[in-house]
């Protein structure tokens, strides 16, 4: 069981697309995805765990909504506060 310092629910709007094969920030559908997400994020000692539900707003990726993401990583560097 992770033992946490934070957990966060969060919700966010990513725009993807492809640096190579397109402008970045573009809306052509060959090279560009948005979706919306709602998740948690745990943290301790840097590392992070976040599982989310997303809905694909583009109608790009493949497959049905809903998507679900899962990520863990480990901040290297913070800033500020």
């Amino acid at each position: 069981m992770l033992l946490s310092q934070s957990c966060t629910w969060y919700g966010e709007f990513e725009h993807i697309s492809s640096i190579p094969n397109g402008t970045p920030f573009n809306k052509r559908g060959e090279t560009s995805v948005d979706a919306v997400w709602t998740g948690v994020k745990a943290e301790k000692n840097d590392w992070y765990i976040d599982s989310a539900i997303g809905w694909d707003t583009s109608g790009e990726y493949e497959g049905r909504n809903p998507y679900g993401r899962f990520k863990i990583g480990k901040n290297i560097k913070k800033w500020g506060n």
